[in-house]
């Protein structure tokens, strides 16, 4: 069974709580869908993507010896 009223200052007071709550719940919302818009750019992609590669070669020693190789041959080759 649903709350029983006694006042309309009751029923108003109620009214306001779901209203500030609803507000909220929407601001989460927007916020979220901001937060997936700006993860999903192609910017911030290739950024996390480069991010990855990255921290992959500096824990392999090996990877990351032959990378510094390769760039330094091609560097001098140009040279």
């Amino acid at each position: 069974m649903g709350k029983m009223y006694t006042s309309i200052d009751q029923v108003n007071s109620d009214l306001e709580i779901l209203k500030v709550k609803r507000e909220l719940h929407y601001q989460k919302v927007f916020r979220s869908v901001e937060n997936i818009k700006e993860e999903l750019s192609p910017d911030r992609l290739v950024r996390n993507s480069v991010g990855s590669v990255a921290s992959y070669v500096k824990s392999s020693g090996n990877i990351q010896a032959f990378l510094i190789t390769y760039i330094l041959k091609r560097f001098f080759k140009r040279k």
